[in-house]
């Protein structure tokens, strides 16, 4: 049986109140109190009828965190509990990160979005000399670059040098132009990384660091395969054997591809990473960037039948570094990230001024996102607001 660890005193802004006068009645918040007060029981009873180790999800509603919980332990076998501060492999959910410093250098005119990849990087090569020419940053943090989905991630598994993968990119063949598919990529989207290197003359790890994580309070966060090894307050990841779960070994995998998947953090940095994009940190995550990031680029239909959306999303888009659906008739931004032994999601509405993060040291099947969306649009906010109306 999983046991829950609950952070603070309270875990939602209406903690302490027992009843809302009519004269304050605020619907917004009377429905989202209730949505959290069942989704907190779905959460429990789903973790445990899964087995799964461990867990750690944050709810923010604007610039307030009303909800943080950690489930579990960090690894089975042992006693060590899953708290705010336990750190997890985060995968592609970096990407956002990617593109969001982009977006920042965007505005500081080190970049434009629609540059040439050759203009920072001119030794770089594809198979067609077109799109060679052609690939813009843009290209490549929408993964629109025209090739084959997940080029050469087989050598990223093997641990084959990133250097190295990327001078082997002008054998992979050429499916369309540049910007006319959608092909989902790690190594491509990656030459972010050094693009911004070019540009700039810092590396991005520590961009990422000087703009995001430190002005953010994203004190867990890091980079690297070192860093999340040496801290005691990590989670492992765990593989289904012998039916059950049983933690394996950290990989240095993906870490060569930071701007793809190479971000290590704890729920408490992804609550603040949330607020951030929800607009309460303009000096330091301006809206225009957000809006930037998170408008579609490309229509990716099938995305529509993944992630457990009971057909709630009826759009769906690639943007850079973001997945973007109509999700019952909202803008839903969003993504997910899966490495050996962690899942991860991420999501935000801003016309809701919601967001949640769910992060697992297991690879479960991850319906708590899913979940939290269904019950916030399928109990009745409509009809609370209607009735504040009389």
């Amino acid at each position: 049986m999983l046991k829950k660890v609950i952070v603070g005193a309270c875990i939602f802004l209406f903690c302490g109140v027992t009843t809302l006068s009519t004269k304050n009645f605020n619907p917004y918040f009377y429905h989202l109190h209730n949505v959290i007060k069942n989704y907190d029981q779905f959460v429990e009873t789903k973790l445990a009828e899964l087995e799964a180790p461990g867990a750690a999800i944050a709810i923010v509603s604007g610039d307030s965190i009303v909800y943080m919980k950690g489930f579990g332990v960090r690894e089975s076998g042992r006693v060590e509990k899953v708290n705010p501060h336990t750190v997890f492999r985060i995968a592609s959910l970096s990407k956002g990160f990617a593109a969001v410093l982009t977006g920042l250098l965007v505005q500081d005119s080190l970049l434009q979005w629609d540059d040439k990849v050759v203009k920072y990087l001119p030794n770089f090569s594809l198979k067609d000399a077109v799109n060679t020419k052609n690939l813009t940053i843009r290209h490549i943090l929408s993964h629109t670059a025209g090739l084959p989905a997940h080029a050469y991630d087989n050598l990223l598994d093997a641990n084959v040098p990133f250097d190295a993968i990327v001078g082997q990119l002008r054998e992979v063949p050429t499916i369309c132009r540049a910007g006319e598919c959608y092909n989902y990529q790690n190594v491509v989207y990656s030459l972010i990384g050094k693009i911004i290197q070019s540009a700039t003359g810092r590396d991005y790890a520590q961009l990422v660091k000087l703009r995001l994580f430190s002005p953010l309070g994203m004190k867990d966060a890091s980079l690297d395969y070192t860093t999340l090894v040496s801290n005691a307050n990590h989670a492992s990841p765990h593989i289904w054997r012998r039916k059950k779960w049983l933690p394996a070994a950290i990989k240095e995998t993906y870490y060569s591809v930071a701007p793809a998947a190479g971000i290590n953090a704890s729920i408490a940095d992804m609550a603040q990473w949330l607020r951030a994009l929800l607009g309460s940190k303009p000096n330091i995550l301006p809206p225009a960037v957000i809006a930037e990031v998170s408008k579609p680029v490309i229509k990716t239909r099938r995305e529509l039948r993944r992630y457990h959306w009971n057909g709630n999303a009826r759009r769906a888009y690639y943007a850079m570094g973001w997945r973007v659906f109509d999700y019952a008739g909202t803008k839903l931004v969003f993504h997910s990230g899966g490495l050996r032994g962690y899942v991860s999601q991420i999501a935000f509405m801003p016309e809701q001024n919601l967001g949640i993060a769910v992060l697992l040291n297991a690879n479960i099947e991850n319906i708590f996102l899913s979940t939290f969306l269904d019950m916030y649009f399928a109990s009745g906010l409509d009809a609370f607001r209607r009735s504040a109306q009389r």
